[in-house]
């Protein structure tokens, strides 16, 4: 079973009042979580940069209700016409697919309910029949995706009753309180079989389209990679304890400033930054490598969860290469300790390296351009200083 501590609940409206019966709902399913509301005005946000806290999640729920893109253009009063409302929800269609891609790139199960469009700005703008419409294309969209596991909504919620369309209006909260109880029931029985379902062991390797490639290529996800010095020491220690998602050995919380210490003074010890056309994420990842014969050896690698989904993976890989070349050295070996959260590493490594035995994985650095060419979603769509 996946482990973690808490669940992202994420949504196109304001969905707090599921929290609460969503994790009584999961407790009496057997599942002890935190469940943490993202408003829907960061959802994108959460998407695409998500926060540094996010490392203990078990994965996110992504609630999508059309007619919320079209809530900002009933708000003021623009004439809707059925033209209009379908190039609005096609344009939010393909913006949205693409960062639902993004997000489950990062290794941890995402879960889509569509919900029905009945509520509110349905209502004024008279789309409820081209909304349902374009859901049924969206869902369809969706289910093409094998990152995503698309739940189906209750049918028997699908009804009036159980909406509250004046909170929708004035809240932005579609759904009345026995609505929202019923609903978080349903979902939490919906998580429950498909948590239990899943092998921790068994994750796709990433696949995309054009579409998402040139999307992460429009990015410009730019990584610097640099010795550590001893005024990194917060930030190397940081990173190591807290990244769980990408990292060789898994998390390692309770590592004191002074193990961290004893890593950095041993030498090899390189830090990474990224930046994108989002956000400048600082200190991101650490990586610990040495040379060893022919080969530099990586046995220590951690990224942030703030980062992952934006392929900085390779650009490690690549940054690992070119510090080998510099060495004189010929190949690459990244030894991996498996854990309970790091399988998303694994993928990763049985995806872009050669094995060399059950945990060690290997290139030649002059196939390294071969190995991102096979492997990555958008090969190149990075750039790497080393500094």
């Amino acid at each position: 079973m996946l482990t973690g501590t808490a669940i992202q609940l994420t949504s196109t409206f304001d969905s707090s009042s599921l929290a609460e019966p969503l994790a009584a709902a999961l407790q009496s399913c057997g599942l002890s979580l935190q469940v943490r509301v993202t408003p829907p005005d960061r959802l994108q946000e959460h998407m695409l940069t998500p926060s540094g806290d996010s490392e203990d999640t078990i994965g996110t729920v992504v609630l999508v209700r059309l007619e919320d893109w079209l809530r900002s253009s009933v708000a003021s009063g623009q004439n809707l016409t059925d033209a209009i409302i379908r190039e609005q929800l096609r344009t939010h269609i393909d913006e949205f697919v693409r960062h639902l891609a993004v997000l489950a790139l990062r290794g941890r199960p995402v879960w889509l309910m569509v919900c029905p469009s009945t509520g509110w700005v349905a209502e004024q703008a008279k789309a409820a029949t081209l909304c349902r419409t374009m859901t049924n294309l969206f869902a369809v969209r969706v289910k093409n995706s094998s990152h995503v596991d698309v739940l189906p909504f209750p049918a028997a919620l699908a009804v009036d009753s159980t909406l509250d369309r004046e909170a929708d209006r004035a809240g932005h909260n579609p759904f009345a309180m026995a609505g929202s109880q019923d609903l978080a029931r349903d979902l939490a029985n919906l998580l429950a079989k498909s948590i239990a379902a899943k092998d921790p062991n068994a994750a796709a390797a990433p696949s995309g389209s054009p579409e998402l490639a040139a999307f992460l290529t429009g990015l410009h996800v730019a990584v610097k990679v640099r010795p550590a010095t001893d005024s990194d020491l917060a930030d190397f220690g940081r990173i190591l304890r807290t990244a769980a998602s990408f990292s060789l050995a898994g998390e390692n919380p309770t590592m004191s400033d002074l193990d961290a210490a004893k890593i950095l003074a041993a030498g090899g010890c390189y830090m990474i930054s990224v930046t994108d056309r989002l956000s400048d994420y600082g200190p991101s990842g650490v990586f610990v490598a040495r040379p060893d014969g022919n080969a530099l050896v990586v046995n220590s690698a951690s990224l942030s969860c703030t980062v992952l989904g934006k392929q900085v993976e390779y650009a490690l890989l690549d940054a690992a290469s070119r510090i080998a070349s510099q060495h004189g050295l010929s190949r690459v070996v990244f030894d991996f300790q498996p854990s309970q959260r790091n399988q998303s590493t694994s993928t990763f490594l049985r995806t872009a390296l050669d094995p060399e035995s059950e945990n060690r994985y290997a290139l030649d650095v002059k196939d390294l351009g071969a190995h991102i060419r096979k492997s990555a979603i958008a090969p190149g769509g990075w750039t790497v200083d080393i500094l």
